[in-house]
């Protein structure tokens, strides 16, 4: 549940739109969603001075994938604590690793359960006091 302040922003990054749209109806009642194509709009998203209280990026993406973004998001001081959930339609062990070691909050296997989604953004809220 959010508290009596605006609702929280999510950006989601995700070249499919199939993904976009569940990911959206899923969420939209209880955040604020914004929806990028790739790690490269939702970087530009960022730098022109918007806030995402919470990330969700696919793993693969044309221009910026999750895995680069990551790095990008991480190597800064201004969004290196925002939480970011990485996507993906791989159940490569090493990818996941990789991902939470570059500072992923949490890693997803698609097709995911759109209530698992959402029952990890608030895990996270609630572990990060956001």
């Amino acid at each position: 549940m959010c508290s009596a302040r605006a609702k929280k922003n999510l950006l989601i990054m995700d070249d499919e739109q199939g993904i976009q749209k569940i990911l959206e109806h899923f969420l939209k009642n209880e955040f604020e969603v914004v929806i990028k194509d790739d790690g490269l709009a939702g970087m530009q998203w960022l730098e022109e001075g918007n806030v995402a209280d919470l990330i969700i990026a696919d793993l693969n993406m044309p221009n910026l994938d999750g895995k680069e973004f990551l790095k990008q998001l991480r190597a800064g001081n201004m969004y290196s604590d925002i939480p970011v959930i990485i996507l993906s339609g791989s159940d490569d062990s090493k990818e996941k690793i990789q991902c939470l070691n570059a500072g992923a909050d949490d890693f997803m296997i698609k097709p995911f359960n759109p209530m698992e989604v959402l029952a990890k953004i608030n895990a996270i809220f609630r572990r990060t006091q956001r």
